[in-house]
Formats: structure tokens, C-alpha cells, sequence
């Protein structure tokens, strides 16, 4: 279960995914803390989806060059400029609020930016993963990072209610704020020099032409890979609603019932973080994505059944178990297929569609919940699990080999 930790005797593999857990606290932080603000001073779940549309919005505007942009930098550098471009951004917020001249529109310009910042990291940092570890490492460096994503964003959802409860929104957005900055410090300390061969005598526009080039080329991996965010889709999208939704409105929790459901979901991703690889060699790639999304489906689908928080809690854990087992091994799928050199520009355009229905399925669980019920929210959310399911059936029925690489 433990096997891939030896990849820390990599110095700037430790460094990075040391810098990337801490910022990820943070993350957790800023999760819970705008959401309550924004429903506190608002009361709409509404305008709790439009604040997480506005995050993803900058996506969109810069991805179409974002790609050809990570694949001609020097990865490691980009990495600590959008760390310390976040620290600004949300150091801003809290200054404001103790200073009081906060007003809630300020809220959404900081989204917008740290949304920007993002939009850019990830890719990036898949990619310099990709490029600092050996291809055969690619399933253990995805699930050890997957291990810090979790047990950061944790930490930070579960203790973000209670700091909120305890020392007020401010200080939650202040953490949140210095953990970029500790990140910037620790990746900056990476050594490391890319072997990659970037293409500088390209222009922008040449390097985007080029990696929709290898897209048209490989129609089916891209396809299998946009079947799989909507998972992703599920979780960043329409729970970052329906969470908060399903804690205040049906079970009477509050901000710690929200913290505690998505703690429980941060567990179990864990959990999977550890679990991924072992299951993965023993039931294989596809029949590993096939059963986790049927799962996860279904753990959505029984939620408002039983409306209690201890088994909200045990359902968000097997959900994090199965789900995020499903994306460390789609992102390993893909990592073994797609070359590095053309990495940031496929991620990219696939963070486009990726945004574009996160942007959407927000709005849509927000008018849901607003409208109708948190209960139907939830049962809708049942079938973006199981289009990824679809996805990787269709996919293994016409490309079996890109399911075959031993783990």
C-alpha cells in the first residue's frame, strides 16, 4: 500500500508535494469560508453558484493560449509566480475586513482572480509532475499527490468551520493566503532543470495549432478523456452547491455539518490515495473507473434517503473512496498516453469543457436547489458519475491498450 513512497527520495518531488498540501489547506480554507459569507450575507444558493462560476469564468477566457503558454515555460518558475499571484489576491480580502471596508462584490473579484491563478497551476503542475518523475512512476507520483490534495483540502474543510465558528471568516481567508506563500518558498527551493525540448522557435499561435493538431489526431483518447471530468464535473460543480445546501437547509448542521461532510469526503479520498494502486493491479484500470463511478453514483442517488448526519458522513466517505480512486487512475491513463511535450496543451483544452460545465451545472443545482428541492439536486448529480462510466466503456470497447499498462 506504501510501496510509492520511496518517490520522496526525489528532493523536488518532496518539495513540490510538500508546497502543494500546505496551499491545499488553504484551499480547504477559502472553500468553506467564502461559501459562508456568501450565504450568510445573501441567503441564495443562487448567488452561491454564480461566486463559483465567476471562479471558473477566467478559465475559459485565457485557456484557448494557457496551454502553448505551460508548454514553452519553465514549468518550476510558473509554479511560484501563480503561488505568489494567489497569496496577493486572497491576502487582500481579509485586510479589507478588518480595516471594514469589505463589501461582498469584493468577494467575487477575488474569485475571479484566484480562479485565474488556478486555471493556470493545474495543468501546470500535472505537467511538471509528468516531467520530474519516470513514466513508470506516473500511478505512484498521481496517488501521493492525490494523498496531499486530500489530507490538505481535509485539514482545511474540517477545521475551516471550526476556525470560522471560533476566530471569524478573516482569519480562515488569512491562512488561506500565507499557505500560497509557503508553497512559492518551497517549490522555488526545488532543483530542478528540464530535460524537455520546448518549442522556442514556435509562436504562440504555431504551439496552439500544434496541440489541437494532436488532439484531431487522437480523437478517442480526448473523447475518454472529457467523459471523465464529469465527475469531476459532480463534485467541483454541483456538491460545492449542494453540500452547504444539503448541511443547512435538510439537516440543521450548519458550518460544522458542512465541514464534517466534506471532511468524511476528504477522508475517503485518502484513503484512496493509498488504496488506488493496490486495487488497480489487482482488478486492472477499467474494471477499477467502472465500479468507482457506479458507486459514487449511487452513494449520490441514496444521500437524501436517509437525512442524518453520521450517515451523510459514512456516504461523502465512500463517495471520496471510489471518486477519487476513478481520477487518480484517469489521470495516470492519461499521462501514459499523451506525450509531455504537448501536456499543458491538451490539459488545457480540456479544462475548457471542463469549466464550461462546471460553470453551468453550478447554475442549474443552484436554481434546483433554489426552486425545486436539495433532494432532487442530489438525485440529478447520480448521472454525471455515470456518463464517466459510460465514457470509459465506449473507450475500452474501441481502445482496449489504453487501459493495459502495468501498474
Amino acid at each position: 500500500m506504501f510501496s510509492h513512497l520511496y518517490l520522496f527520495k526525489n528532493k523536488t518531488f518532496s518539495l513540490f508535494f510538500t508546497g502543494n498540501a500546505i496551499s491545499l489547506i488553504g484551499w480547504g480554507f477559502n472553500f468553506i469560508a467564502v461559501g459562508w459569507i456568501v450565504l450568510e450575507r445573501t441567503g441564495s444558493a443562487i448567488a452561491l453558484g454564480k461566486i463559483n462560476a465567476i471562479a471558473i469564468l477566467p478559465g475559459l477566457m485565457i485557456a484557448t493560449f494557457a496551454g502553448a503558454i505551460i508548454d514553452r515555460m519553465n514549468r518550476k518558475h510558473l509554479l511560484v509566480c501563480l503561488d505568489l499571484f494567489r497569496f496577493f489576491t486572497v491576502l487582500i480580502i481579509p485586510i479589507l475586513m478588518w480595516t471594514g471596508n469589505f463589501q461582498i462584490w469584493h468577494l467575487y473579484i477575488m474569485a475571479f482572480f484566484v480562479g485565474l491563478g488556478s486555471s493556470i497551476f493545474w495543468p501546470t503542475a500535472a505537467a511538471f509532475t509528468q516531467e520530474i518523475v519516470g513514466d513508470k512512476d506516473y500511478l505512484s507520483a498521481n496517488a501521493l499527490l492525490s494523498a496531499s490534495y486530500q489530507s490538505g483540502s481535509l485539514l482545511g474543510s474540517a477545521l475551516g468551520g471550526f476556525v470560522i465558528h471560533w476566530y471569524g471568516v478573516e482569519t480562515a481567508l488569512f491562512l488561506d493566503a500565507f499557505t500560497y506563500l509557503i508553497s512559492a518558498t518551497l517549490i522555488g527551493f526545488a532543483t530542478h532543470k528540464s530535460n524537455v525540448k520546448r518549442p522556442d522557435h514556435e509562436t504562440v499561435i504555431e504551439t496552439f495549432k500544434a496541440g489541437f493538431s494532436y488532439i484531431k489526431k487522437e480523437k478517442l483518447l480526448f473523447g475518454y478523456s472529457i467523459s471523465t471530468v464529469f465527475a469531476d464535473v459532480a463534485i467541483w460543480g454541483n456538491f460545492t452547491v449542494l453540500t452547504i445546501a444539503f448541511s443547512v437547509n435538510v439537516l440543521n448542521a450548519g458550518a460544522k455539518g458542512f465541514g464534517l461532510m466534506d471532511g468524511a469526503y476528504g477522508v475517503g479520498a485518502l484513503l484512496s490515495s493509498f488504496l488506488a494502486m493496490m486495487m488497480a493491479k489487482k482488478f486492472g484500470s477499467k474494471s477499477l473507473l467502472i465500479v468507482a463511478y457506479l458507486v459514487a453514483g449511487l452513494c449520490s442517488l441514496i444521500l437524501p434517503m436517509f437525512p442524518m448526519l453520521y450517515v451523510s458522513m459514512i456516504l461523502f466517505m465512500i463517495m471520496g473512496i471510489h471518486n477519487n480512486s476513478a481520477r487518480i487512475l484517469s489521470r495516470t491513463v492519461m499521462m501514459e498516453n499523451v506525450p509531455n511535450a504537448v501536456m499543458g496543451r491538451f490539459q488545457t483544452v480540456v479544462g475548457v469543457i471542463t469549466r464550461s460545465l462546471i460553470i453551468g451545472s453550478t447554475l442549474i443545482i443552484g436554481w434546483l436547489v433554489e426552486t425545486q428541492s436539495v433532494k432532487m439536486g442530489l438525485q440529478s448529480t447520480a448521472l454525471w458519475f455515470w456518463i464517466s462510466l459510460i465514457g470509459v466503456l465506449i473507450t475500452y470497447k474501441l481502445r482496449p491498450d489504453l487501459f493495459r499498462k502495468k501498474h
